[in-house]
């Protein structure tokens, strides 16, 4: 008796039913948040930068006499600090310097010491100087010093070239004159002097080899104007 309403019933149903899953009638981009991230931003224009952070380091390879640097200093942090000028939207041109402070290698005692720095000149390339995500490239070359300070031994120090510094990052501008950028680094160094026999006379190291350096961490870069 019922059985005509119910099949009126269901027959409406079906035929509603791929009005609603008409793909036409989504929206593709209801959940696509690149527009969101990866908006226009204005041309980046010439001008005078400065970038603070910091991160992960850990180093491997010749440390002269004393050995490898991972017998003496393990995994450490850093601070980095760059001074640039955009030269150009997509150029910039400048210096870097580092300073690490690691956890102390096995081969050395507990309560001993170990840090690092480095320094020299790098060039950045922009991919883009019109969105808000910007991939850049830095390559530079420079200086690098170890430090080690060992609980009951004499102290030792090596400095040495950086002839490769290899940065990869991606800014995002949350700002006109500001942009943060998660970072990753490798560096290629070698030990040329070292006071590990004097303390007060540095002498040629005799078994160079190269050693490289890894970073990761962040980048806040902050645009200081023309």
């Amino acid at each position: 008796m019922h059985s005509l309403p119910v099949a009126v019933l269901v027959a409406g149903v079906l035929a509603a039913g791929p009005a609603y899953a008409d793909p036409e009638s989504l929206n593709p981009d209801a959940f696509d948040l690149s527009g969101a991230l990866d908006r226009p931003v204005p041309p980046t224009r010439p001008s005078f930068e400065l970038a603070l952070g910091g991160g992960y380091t850990q180093g491997a390879g010749g440390a002269g006499i004393i050995g490898d640097i991972e017998d003496v200093a393990g995994p450490g942090a850093t601070l980095e600090l760059q001074l640039g000028y955009r030269a150009s939207s997509r150029l910039a041109l400048g210096v870097y310097g580092t300073a690490a402070r690691f956890r102390h290698g096995d081969a050395i005692g507990d309560g001993s010491r170990a840090w690092g720095a480095s320094a020299g000149v790098q060039a950045a390339w922009h991919s883009t100087d019109t969105r808000a995500l910007d991939p850049w490239v830095s390559v530079g070359a420079g200086w690098r010093g170890l430090w080690i300070d060992r609980i009951g031994a004499r102290g030792a120090s090596m400095q040495g070239i950086e002839p490769l510094r290899l940065q990869l990052g991606i800014d995002y501008r949350v700002s006109p004159r500001f942009a943060v950028a998660p970072v990753i680094s490798a560096s290629l160094s070698m030990f040329v002097v070292e006071n590990a026999v004097m303390p007060d006379d540095f002498t040629l190291v005799q078994d160079k080899r190269l050693n490289l350096y890894g970073f990761a961490g962040v980048l806040g870069r902050f645009d200081l104007g023309g």
